[in-house]
């Protein structure tokens, strides 16, 4: 199967451009999907009609309800595919773009009032990332490890500390 990368990074730490582009892992793609509930209805509406031939008839309802939840699922991660968050740095502006199966969402901040904000757990990882700018604070990182969270964190407030330095 091939898995999609949930974490991609363009630019370095000290280069004019940087990117973060963050998604949720998405696995199973749609015709992998499509077979697995394919097999899996087969078997089960196998049984069920075993058991309705037997007598055993009340076994049939509660295999649709089974399908139908299984299907759903399959479904709402199929719509959540192609999530992301964006972090890109430009110069003096940061933009964060958030994309879902309902809403695109873009906030931009300028990178030289912008700050870091890590909230850490006892283990070194990292719960919370977001940016804090003009009094608002904008979560980064969904779909990241807490570990994840981390690594970039530590990167973006190097990032903006060398930024700090140049003004």
């Amino acid at each position: 199967m091939e898995a999609r990368h949930m974490l991609d990074v363009s630019g370095t730490t000290f280069s004019v451009h940087y990117s973060i582009t963050a998604r949720p892992n998405c696995s199973l793609p749609p015709a992998t999907c499509l077979c697995v509930f394919s097999i899996v209805a087969f078997i089960s509406l196998s049984v069920a009609i075993a058991f309705t031939l037997i007598g055993a008839w009340p076994v049939l309802p509660f295999s649709g309800i089974e399908l139908a939840a299984l299907g759903w699922a399959f479904h709402d991660t199929y719509r959540h595919a192609s999530d992301y968050e964006r972090l890109t740095i430009d110069h003096s502006k940061v933009v964060l773009e958030r994309h879902d199966h309902k809403r695109d969402d873009r906030i931009e901040l300028n990178s030289c009032w912008a700050r870091v904000i890590m909230d850490l757990m006892p283990n070194g990882s990292c719960r919370r990332l977001a940016l804090r700018s003009h009094g608002r604070e904008i979560e980064f990182g969904h779909f990241l490890s807490g570990e994840e969270r981390y690594a970039i964190g530590k990167q973006l407030k190097s990032r903006f500390a060398s930024a700090q330095v140049f003004i």
